[in-house]
């Protein structure tokens, strides 16, 4: 839910004319927004569909067809569905919590990926723990009733696998295949780990995720019973969140550390030209 990479500033410009904290921040929150958008249609499509075949409400792929399709029919009016709303919460949170505080620590010539693990999880976490509840009471057969803890426990692990994979991992792994023997180039490294790494974590945090929601659906349920439901529904589930990750955290995250460095630049530029102008007009 990002901007992962260590974040580029422009280096056009001469020192005294980079951009300003402010600008920074505009440019952090604005790029965090549009992405968030960009992306939060495709995972609802997808997580409803993940909750409501894990429920038995109905068929994984059945739910995916229909949600595409109504999206494709009906763009505008399905963004604004509350499914659509809770994901957007998320990706948003998250993104701009993660772009401000990178920009912060740059500012203050800190390393910011310690930084940005624990708000970026804090944040990640806690939303999209609320954002399962709704979900689980909104596409589950049984009546709503409180979510149990442990669930919420599983939640939170689940995500704080992804967010470390998405926000942590990336800087670390992509200098081991720029070195030898891979010699992958600096910004196909960067970009292959944004979108790896967050998509092989989900084949791990699967099974989390099924008994999650299972602990929800059948809290009377053996041991037994739970590992048959991972077996039935894991390779769906496993691939599906997959998909999920891609738009999310992987293509979504290039897409808001890009957006962030081309907004920087614009209105740097254009702060320091309508400089200028006031300048020759005195």
């Amino acid at each position: 839910m990002s901007a992962p990479i260590y974040a580029e500033r422009p280096v056009t410009m001469a020192k005294l004319d980079r951009p300003s904290m402010a600008i920074c921040l505009s440019s952090d929150v604005i790029a965090g927004l549009a992405t968030s958008l960009l992306v939060s249609p495709f995972v609802a499509i997808i997580d409803k569909s993940i909750i409501a075949s894990a429920s038995g409400r109905s068929n994984m792929y059945q739910s995916l067809g229909e949600g595409f399709m109504t999206l494709a029919r009906n763009p505008v009016q399905y963004v604004g569905k509350r499914s659509v709303l809770a994901v957007y919460a998320i990706f948003a949170g998250t993104y701009v919590t993660n772009n401000v505080v990178e920009t912060i620590c740059i500012n203050e010539h800190m390393n910011p990926l310690l930084p940005k693990f624990f708000l970026g999880s804090a944040a990640n976490v806690t939303i999209c723990a609320w954002k399962d509840a709704m979900y689980t009471k909104w596409y589950a057969t049984v009546a709503p009733r409180p979510i149990p803890r442990m669930s919420y426990a599983l939640f939170a692990l689940r995500d704080t696998m992804t967010v470390s994979t998405a926000f942590i991992a990336p800087p670390l792994v992509s200098p081991l295949i720029q070195a030898e023997p891979l010699r992958v180039p600096k910004r196909t490294a960067d970009a292959l780990c944004q979108v790896a790494l967050p998509c092989l974590v989900q084949f791990v945090s699967a099974p989390i995720h099924l008994v999650s929601l299972d602990l929800y659906n059948h809290p009377n349920s053996s041991a037994a019973q739970r590992m048959q439901v991972i077996r039935t529904n894991y390779w769906g589930c496993s691939m599906l969140r997959v998909f999920r990750t891609v738009p999310g955290f992987g293509v979504g995250g290039v897409a808001n550390r890009q957006a962030r460095i081309s907004l920087t630049e614009f209105l740097g530029k254009s702060a320091a030209a309508f400089k200028q102008m006031q300048k020759g007009s005195l």
